[in-house]
Parts: structure tokens; C-alpha cells; sequence
């Protein structure tokens, strides 16, 4: 295998390509385009040199299969004559820029639909995505497989004698206003407001351009009543194995009010720790959850449905255990790290199988 992508010179500290092998892999990072060549321009010239790097590689070792995202349309030139391509739908700028209603650069939409029509094979992360991707491409009668992301279930799961805490609520996820984060501190007035015990743990970072951490967490803090604050407490990023897994475990519930997603890898986290979880009924929402039977959807935009779904599992305690233990079930039954393994696998094989078919 070998992973290839294109860094600015400042990021990737050097003007030449890095060629290596880490744990048997082999990594390649090739400077982007100098900046004078302008946006357009340069972002056509770094996807014509990822191409021709494709070509050379493959003249010196043949190439079986090129994968890449969809995000950006970094393959806009294909690849190499004869190798299947694999545009995998992880979540586009035409994707989200539409479905959340933001302007977005329709240069950038117009790579990202081009890469997509070349490409021989697509997949997808789930089926919400897969068919809004291909509407807004053109491109609904593509075939395109839905293979859903996955989480390793030994790792990402209940331990005995970790003790629930009454009324912890746990976010995780970058703090951006797409992740619901805003509503959820709303949400927090009215949840404070009715169960004692409850507090919001919420772990991650400003992922937002330019954003400043502190900056946005005060301005959240500040959509909380004073007498409720204290009961809200950031983070920053954890690591995800050990600090994360420790307050996933320790959970009372675990809430994830995102605008959209095209998966939701972190609800599905929560839900293979074994926890009673609250997620958006929009996008791929409704592939996730049953909700009801393996953890309750709400309105994202709408914080009084966000309290709501969390008092409703605060306050039942039958009903927090049953949900949790169906979501485990769930994970275990359509989103666990084996079974992913294997589908990618019949996959790439049915997508070698084209490769000699004419491009």
C-alpha cells in the first residue's frame, strides 16, 4: 500500500517530495504548487501533479487500485489507463456546503463532481450520503456500494466496575457550530433547569477556521445561565483511547445534536461503549439509531428537543439501560471493525475485477 497527498511547502517543511515507509506502508508528500499561481490555478496544478505522480508510480510498479474521498476532487484527472478508481463518498464541500444551507466555492463543487464522474467504482460511507452526493452530482443512476465505517468493539466497549455517574452527559466531537454544539449549550438551560444532578462533559476541539478556543468557549459559556455553568466543563482534545473511552464509560449519556453528518463515527463510539445515546434524525441519523429500540434522534436545531431526548433518558433508568444495551448490539451487529474489514475487501476485489475494462 501506498498513501500520497499533497502539503503545502510551510506544513510539509521541506520544497522537495518525502518519500518513506512507516510500519510497511509507503508514504509520499509532495509540495503543493507555489502560492502566486493563484487558487484556481493552483488547485488544478496540485491535482494534475498527484496525476502524473499516479503515472510514474505506476510505470515503476503496477498500480492494482487508486482510492481517494471525495472531499476536494483530488482525482479530477483520473488516474493511470487501466487502474480502477475509487472515489469513496466520506463527505463532500458540495455535500455539506448544500445540505447546510453555506454558500461554498462552486469551483471547488464543480472538481468534486467531475472527480466523482470519473471515478469507475464509488462507495460510501452510508446510504443518506450515497444518494444526496450522486442527486447533486448528476450522477443517480451510478452504481455505488455503502459500506458504513466501523469502530474496533474490543476497544471501544463496557468495562465492569466502572461506575455510571448520575447525570453525566458527554459530547465529543470538534466544538463547531455544525456538531449542534450551540443548541446543546440551550439545551443545557432547560436539562440543568430539571434534573439536579445533571453536567455536560464536552470533549474536543475548535475546529473552526481561524477559531480561537477560548474565545468560542466563553462565548458558549455565556449561552448558559451563570447559576449553570459550572456545571458545563471543555476539555480540549482527548486522546481518544484513554481519556475519551474513560468519560464514554462513566456516562450517564452521551448527546450528539450534529447538523449533519455523512456517518457519525462518535455516536457510534458511545453506542459500542454501551451507552443510551442521543443523535440528529437528520441525514444518516435513521441508519444509525432505531430510535427508540438502540438510542433516541432529535431535532438538531431545535434545543428544546435536544433536552428533552437527554431528560427523557435521565429520568428513566430502565429505559437508559435498554437503549444501551441495543446499542451495543447494534455496533456489534452493522458497525464493527471485522466485518468492515471483510466488506472492503469483496469490495476491492469486485473493483479489480474492472480494471481492464477500457476508462
Amino acid at each position: 500500500m501506498t498513501i500520497v497527498g499533497v502539503y503545502s511547502p510551510e506544513r510539509l517543511k521541506l520544497r522537495q517530495p518525502v518519500d518513506e515507509t512507516i510500519n510497511g506502508v509507503r508514504v509520499v508528500r509532495l509540495p503543493s504548487g507555489p502560492k502566486w499561481l493563484g487558487h484556481r490555478v493552483g488547485t488544478l496544478w496540485n491535482r494534475y501533479k498527484l496525476r502524473r505522480w499516479l503515472a510514474q508510480a505506476h510505470a515503476q510498479s503496477l498500480l492494482d487500485l487508486i482510492e481517494a474521498s471525495d472531499y476536494a476532487g483530488w482525482l479530477r484527472f483520473g488516474g493511470p489507463r487501466n487502474v480502477s478508481t475509487i472515489v469513496r463518498i466520506r463527505g463532500s464541500n458540495l455535500f455539506f456546503d448544500t445540505e447546510l444551507g453555506r454558500g461554498g466555492d462552486a469551483f471547488e463543487h464543480r472538481l468534486e463532481r467531475e472527480a466523482l464522474a470519473r471515478a469507475k467504482c464509488i462507495a460510501a460511507v452510508s446510504r443518506y450520503a450515497a444518494r444526496r452526493t450522486l442527486e447533486l452530482c448528476g450522477l443517480s443512476d451510478r452504481e455505488c456500494t455503502v459500506i458504513y465505517n466501523a469502530v474496533d468493539t474490543a476497544i471501544f466497549a463496557p468495562v465492569k466496575g466502572v461506575e455510571i455517574e448520575a447525570g453525566l452527559i458527554v459530547f465529543v466531537n470538534s466544538i463547531n457550530p455544525r456538531k449542534g454544539i450551540e443548541q446543546l449549550m440551550d439545551a443545557m438551560n432547560v436539562v440543568c433547569g430539571s434534573h439536579s444532578e445533571a453536567r455536560l462533559v464536552a470533549i474536543g476541539h475548535d475546529a473552526r477556521k481561524g477559531g480561537n478556543q477560548g474565545d468560542y468557549v466563553g462565548k458558549l459559556l455565556e449561552r448558559v445561565r451563570p447559576e449553570y455553568r459550572g456545571r458545563v466543563t471543555f476539555t480540549g482534545r482527548l486522546e481518544r483511547n484513554t481519556g475519551v473511552l474513560d468519560y464514554l464509560r462513566k456516562a450517564h449519556v452521551c448527546c450528539y445534536p450534529s447538523h449533519m453528518e455523512t456517518f457519525g463515527i462518535a455516536a457510534v463510539e458511545a453506542m459500542a461503549v454501551g451507552k443510551p445515546t442521543v443523535f440528529s434524525r437528520t441525514g444518516p441519523g435513521p441508519e444509525i439509531i432505531e430510535d427508540g429500540v438502540s438510542g433516541l434522534l432529535c431535532e438538531p436545531r431545535d434545543p428544546a428537543d435536544i433536552a428533552s431526548k437527554i431528560l427523557k433518558i435521565l429520568e428513566n433508568l430502565p429505559l437508559a439501560a435498554a437503549l444501551g444495551k441495543n446499542a451495543r448490539c447494534r455496533v456489534v451487529q452493522m458497525f464493527d471493525k471485522r466485518d468492515w474489514v471483510k466488506r472492503n475487501l469483496d469490495f476491492y476485489g469486485n473493483a479489480l475485477a474492472r480494471k481492464t475494462k477500457p476508462s
